[in-house]
């Protein structure tokens, strides 16, 4: 990674309190819903991220969510911290994505839908794994804001921009504009953040799973390789991505429908 976009990681604030308390939570067996909801509750802004986010359509709610312990009790401790920590993590930086292309908006909107899909899919695989992959799944992009910072700053933004318009993929067009994927720029800010070294890993290995040599990490970057290709940059779904997608799932040797099932869910509540 060029000392450059070191240092624009190092310039990336640490989170907030209230992230320390809820991974606190989170990681202790015996904390509960209310336990969760104390750890957020003099945090307005994020209380009204968790609410505004619970609320979208594509999680399914039958309810609306009026206080954080409703959310937590309906979407459970994990999208909740997911939730928490994604409301401080685009909080801490400028979101500016001109150079890939993209708006906030649909920067946003590709996180939350990646997180919305994976979630849905995962709970009906294998929910041990929604801890991490509830996170990483929502967060896997924000290596791009931090890439793109860096480009504006240095005046490179067509480095980037030049090469995704002639067709060449992300991850190549990444590596050319500043020698890292945005997939291994999120993985050094989470372990910046001090969060798991297993969640590191996972985002590391996010576009190539075959590549981790940990089973269990290479099974769950899987489902978020799928996820990238099921959404496009402008944050939805399309035929053209689903078939990406399902080519994937064949490929893993994966459980089609229950993807299906997810993306169909997904799509009726747009």
């Amino acid at each position: 990674m060029r000392s450059e976009l070191m240092e624009q990681i190092e310039h990336v604030p640490m989170l907030p309190e209230t992230v320390k308390k809820v991974e606190a939570v989170f990681n202790d067996p015996e904390g509960g819903v209310d336990d969760m909801a104390n750890a957020i509750k003099n945090d307005p802004i994020i209380t009204a991220y968790i609410l505004k986010t619970a609320n979208s359509p594509m999680y399914g709610l039958s309810r609306t969510v009026t206080d954080v312990a409703h959310a937590i009790s309906l979407l459970g401790k994990e999208a909740v911290r997911t939730f928490t920590i994604a409301s401080a993590a685009n909080s801490c930086m400028d979101i500016d994505l001109s150079p890939y292309g993209m708006t906030k908006e649909t920067y946003l909107a590709r996180s939350q839908l990646q997180n919305a899909l994976v979630s849905r899919w995962v709970s009906k695989v294998d929910r041990s794994m929604l801890g991490h992959l509830s996170l990483a799944s929502f967060l896997l992009e924000l290596g791009k804001v931090v890439i793109s910072r860096y480009l504006i700053e240095s005046k490179q933004s067509a480095l980037l921009s030049d090469n995704l318009q002639q067709g060449t993929s992300i991850k190549k067009s990444e590596i050319a504009a500043c020698g890292s994927k945005s997939e291994d720029v999120t993985a050094t800010l989470f372990f910046r953040w001090n969060f798991d070294p297993d969640l590191v890993h996972l985002i590391r290995f996010a576009n190539e799973p075959e590549d981790a040599s940990d089973p269990e990490t290479q099974e769950m970057a899987k489902f978020l390789k799928v996820a990238k290709e099921a959404i496009s940059l402008e944050g939805t779904i399309t035929d053209a991505t689903l078939k990406n997608a399902r080519e994937l799932i064949e490929e893993y040797g994966m459980n089609q429908n229950l993807f299906d099932e997810a993306v169909d869910k997904i799509r009726s509540a747009a």
